[in-house]
């Protein structure tokens, strides 16, 4: 693998642009570390599923969003008095105030359970690393190799 195709590139982040809105990389951010974020207890029951953000044309980063988490009915009151605290720790993983708010969507059925994490097969994660390492821009190298881990991660079978 000399070179990624381009196009490969932009089909994904059209698709991520399409489930997630433009600021599908904060989003991946927060999912891949939401049990890091809300400990493993809330992360087995919640997960973010939507990030909104007002319009802010000229600001580097955007501020003031809303994120909304998805819980089963039960636990919403309980939730909902740690709100504040987990709006506080999700700004601080991202290092600034992204969110001054947090909604969420409470249904009857339980949120999907965090999966646990499978061993890959460490020469083909090697393997993904070499080959990515051919790549000169640093955030199409990152961003290819975390692609090619999570598809590893989807097919190693535990």
């Amino acid at each position: 693998m000399k070179h990624m195709p381009r196009p490969i590139a932009d089909a994904v982040d059209k698709i991520a642009r399409q489930s997630a809105g433009k600021d599908w990389g904060l989003y991946a951010s927060l999912l891949n570390h939401w049990a890091e974020i809300v400990g493993m207890a809330y992360a087995k029951v919640t997960t973010p599923i939507k990030v909104t953000f007002p319009y802010q044309p000229t600001e580097a980063q955007r501020k003031n969003g809303v994120l909304t988490i998805k819980l089963p009915k039960g636990l919403a009151m309980e939730f909902s008095f740690k709100a504040e605290s987990v709006r506080q720790r999700i700004n601080s993983y991202l290092g600034y105030e992204a969110f001054s708010r947090i909604t969420f969507d409470a249904n009857a059925l339980s949120a999907p359970m965090v999966r646990k994490k499978k061993k890959a097969d460490p020469a083909a994660l090697k393997g993904i690393r070499s080959e990515a390492a051919r790549i000169n821009n640093p955030e199409l190298r990152e961003a290819l190799e975390k692609f090619g881990e999570a598809i590893l991660d989807r097919f190693t079978i535990s």
